[in-house]
């Protein structure tokens, strides 16, 4: 349930928090699916909170969740069209960071990069 019906403020109940952003940026511009994936991220989340987040995000119908053909115990976690609608809002985070945070790296550029090995 929601603290208000202000839009600004539902939407960060669901995506507003540093875990489920890098969640959100590895499934959009790297196509992570997998739990393994998401864990091997740089910035080192921890398995109780992804699987927190990893939960709440198919929760709230950003994420679904299906086993994978060809080992049932896998799971692999798509973005819905609810979850791949919010590609333009990550990839303004990142746009931001890039004019006001000196050293970060392009975004544009990284994703380009990921484009062609993947």
């Amino acid at each position: 349930m929601s603290r208000s019906l202000c839009p600004i403020t539902c939407t960060l109940d669901i995506i507003g928090d540093r875990w489920t952003l890098v969640i959100l940026r590895d499934a959009l511009f790297r196509d992570f699916t997998t739990y393994g994936q998401f864990q091997s991220s740089p910035e080192g989340i921890s398995t109780n909170i992804l699987a927190s987040r990893l939960k709440n995000l198919v929760r709230n119908g950003i994420f679904s969740k299906h086993k994978d053909d060809h080992n049932k115990l896998k799971i692999h976690y798509k973005l819905t069209e609810k979850g791949r609608s919010l590609r333009s809002v990550i990839l303004v985070v990142g746009l931001w960071g890039n004019q006001h945070i000196d050293g970060t790296e392009d975004i544009v550029a990284k994703i380009e990069a990921a484009k062609k090995v993947g």
